[in-house]
């Protein structure tokens, strides 16, 4: 029988278990808890010793993380008394980060931050890279469920770095995997679909079981949002047929996802028994109420039972409100948008436009921590930090040789380009916060911003200046006969219809659904309505293709409104073009109407 080296851990030795268990603890957290019960059963002879508290220290990680609360509070005491009387200041700091873990499981988040501050607080404990991944993966989740959503961006960047330096598959996947649901939070979905898809990967060809449903899960949803509808019901097929690599994820957590890549390419028998596969005291909880709102909503609009999916959005969102669901910026706005379309099917124009309104500004909001999110990206892509310190090591070892200060003007100047390239990003980021993504036009932000600056021209100038309201006439009915992308692809052309059509000078922004927004400088109402009859006829000529189908010629009505002929502000003005539109609409549609003029004392 062969002897191991001198000095050399046997697999079987405490010190080896303690090891494995590391690699284990965020892999396999069964195989952890094992490993963690077998280190103390082997040194049982010495419960007070430094490898009986890690054993015990694994134990309370693996049953802090998903098991008995009260099992992870005794197994981390035991851990604490053997390294207090060891004087292991590392390992009481690791006891301390479990009990955070354990705390914000228990739902006492703040209890939890409370905990990982003193811990930073106490200075340099020792951690190596793995507690580094433990330590600010946790600190990403408590800042996350505190909604200090940059904090826990960068936590969760850091803790991606230090799983990359362990080289362990279980810290890699999970950093990863959070970093991409925390993307899609973010609603900056490109970084969520490629880190998702890099997760994925590594969790397959690594075997990581338990994590393969979440992330495929995320991947769905993540598609659906991008609009990649395709790759959503792909992802759902995947999903489907490898439930059992998955590990029999629970059932309930991968109901709506599934659903959703159903409902993405209008199997809507199938979304609706995907959801009812879930029994409804299996779906009740917190996380997943409000999805799974959205997505029946969906599945009743398209069978035209408007009463219904209105009845189902508001419920969620009284139960969000009062806070007995939780829903993710991205399903509140799914659900303000099912409400809207609700309610314009079942004719409460009203309720729709409230509706849109809202979902309006939830996507604006959406784009600004998309813009955030990718900016923060960005910047530790560039690793600012690392050519920094580099830098202030060259200047350092600056008198040792003269190549030492050409290689810190390199790295000054490395640093500059960098700078001025993050701040060229931020600049781009801007703009796109302030354009709609699927037409190019400006977007409601963008109107609210530059408007009344131009009707504050147009005043200092005395001249007058149109508003416009234009909407695309049953572009609805064209949605419900095509499909959305036959609408998407009816948006765009129309946008640049506007910008071939009308002058340079006017500013044209995309006002939400298929209503568009128009400011015209310096010309009367005749004048823009001459503008607009002659866009409406060309509007009409114009033929476009969905696919193979060629679609229906299309019209709009639209009202102007002129300054200061009717109002003075920018909300008095969409105000009186909103009802010269309606008054377009009930006149027939494909018409322009100018407001009427009234005392200016009526105005809204």
């Amino acid at each position: 029988m062969s002897q191991a080296a001198p000095g050399a851990a046997r697999a079987d030795e405490p010190a080896a278990l303690i090891t494995q268990a590391w690699q284990q603890s965020y892999f396999d957290a069964a195989r952890a808890l094992a490993l963690g019960r077998r280190i103390v059963e082997l040194t049982r002879d010495e419960p007070s010793g430094v490898h009986a508290a890690f054993g015990w220290l694994h134990v309370a990680l693996a049953q802090a993380r998903g098991g008995d609360a009260v099992a992870a509070r005794d197994a981390a005491a035991k851990a604490r008394e053997g390294f207090r009387l060891a004087d292991h200041r590392r390992g009481l700091a690791l006891v301390d980060e479990v009990l955070a873990i354990e705390r914000r499981r228990a739902g006492d988040v703040h209890a939890s931050a409370a905990l990982q501050a003193d811990i930073d607080a106490r200075g340099d404990v020792g951690y190596d890279d793995h507690d580094r991944f433990v330590a600010h993966n946790s600190r990403a989740i408590t800042a996350k469920r505190l909604g200090r959503a940059d904090e826990a961006l960068r936590h969760f960047y850091a803790a991606h770095a230090a799983a990359r330096r362990t080289g362990w598959p279980g810290p890699i996947v999970l950093s990863l995997s959070n970093l991409s649901g925390h993307h899609l939070d973010l609603h900056n979905l490109d970084d969520a679909r490629r880190l998702g898809e890099e997760a994925l990967q590594v969790a397959r060809e690594s075997g990581a079981r338990h994590s393969v449903a979440t992330i495929a899960a995320n991947l769905i949803v993540t598609h659906h949002a991008l609009g990649r509808v395709g790759e959503a019901r792909a992802m759902g097929e995947f999903l489907r047929t490898h439930l059992q690599e998955a590990a029999a994820a629970v059932p309930q957590r991968l109901a709506a996802p599934l659903a959703l890549a159903h409902l993405a390419v209008g199997e809507i028998d199938a979304a609706e028994r995907q959801l009812a596969a879930v029994p409804p005291a299996s779906a009740a909880d917190a996380d997943s109420r409000a999805v799974r709102a959205w997505i029946a909503a969906r599945c009743l609009l398209a069978r035209g039972q408007a009463a219904q999916s209105l009845a189902v959005t508001r419920e969620a969102l009284a139960d969000v409100e009062q806070g007995r669901a939780i829903a993710q910026p991205y399903d509140l706005l799914q659900l303000h948008r099912a409400a809207a379309d609700a309610a314009e099917q079942g004719g409460d124009l009203a309720a729709a436009l409230a509706s849109t309104k809202r979902s309006q500004a939830q996507y604006e909001e959406l784009v600004g921590r998309s813009a955030r999110a990718r900016y923060i990206a960005l910047e530790v892509a560039h690793q600012m930090d690392a050519t920094r310190h580099e830098r202030d090591q060259a200047v350092e070892s600056r008198r040792t040789a003269e190549n030492d200060r050409e290689h810190l003007a390199a790295l000054n100047e490395q640093l500059r380009a960098r700078m001025a390239e993050t701040q060229r990003l931020q600049r781009q980021l801007e703009e796109q916060a302030l354009r709609d993504p699927l037409t190019g036009l400006n977007n409601r932000r963008y109107l609210f911003e530059m408007a009344p600056r131009l009707i504050d021209l147009a005043a200092r100038a005395k001249n007058t200046l149109c508003v416009v309201l234009v909407d695309l006439d049953r572009f609805k009915q064209l949605n419900d006969t095509y499909g959305h992308q036959a609408g998407d692809e009816v948006l765009k052309a129309f946008a640049v219809l506007l910008r071939q059509s009308l002058r340079r000078s006017d500013i044209l922004c995309r006002h939400g659904g298929e209503e568009f927004v128009i400011v015209m400088p310096e010309i009367s109402g005749d004048g823009a309505e001459a503008m607009l009859t002659r866009l409406l006829a060309i509007y009409g000529e114009l033929r476009l293709n969905s696919g193979l189908r060629q679609l229906p010629s299309g019209s709009f009505s639209a009202g102007v409104a002129v300054y200061p002929t009717h109002g003075s502000t920018l909300d008095q003005l969409l105000s009186r073009a909103d009802r010269a539109l309606y008054a377009a609409k009930d006149a027939g549609r494909a018409r322009v109407e100018q407001a009427q003029i009234t005392q200016f004392s009526s105005l809204d």
